[in-house]
């Protein structure tokens, strides 16, 4: 008689109620919410920075809307569900020379779930950073 080799369908039910329960509490521990947040926040800020460099590159006028959604160069992207954004402008305009239409600094507050960014647009620069506390 050969000994044979592999799982009983007892084990194999015990190692898939396991599997169960750890999926279980990692999916509970999961927060998308910041991920989102986060993300949106880069988002932001690229559209931004590429309004600026269209602006410059064709010297005319490029507008990015960033509420509710950000749009830029005939792109649209949407704010994920969970994620919130105040103080932004509902636009800025950059001139062929890349300077944006706002007079002063723009404080976008991007937050969701347990993250809350805080991006700055600088008036004549149109430098577009992120911040811990405050824009100044």
């Amino acid at each position: 008689m050969s000994r044979q080799w592999g799982f009983t369908l007892v084990e194999l039910i015990v190692m898939m109620v396991i599997m169960g329960v750890l999926a279980a509490y990692v999916g509970a521990k999961l927060n998308l919410a910041s991920h989102d947040a986060a993300g949106h926040a880069e988002t932001i800020k690229a559209s931004i920075r590429l309004a600026q460099k269209l602006a410059i590159a064709r010297r005319a006028n490029v507008t990015v809307t960033l509420t509710p959604d950000v749009a830029v160069g005939g792109d649209t992207y949407a704010k994920p569900n969970g994620v919130s954004v105040s103080g932004a402008p509902p636009s800025i305009t950059f001139d062929g020379l890349g300077r944006p239409s706002i007079t002063a600094v723009a404080s976008i507050t991007v937050s969701g779930g347990d993250v809350s960014r805080l991006i700055c647009v600088e008036p004549v620069t149109g430098y577009v950073h992120e911040e811990t506390s405050s824009c100044s």
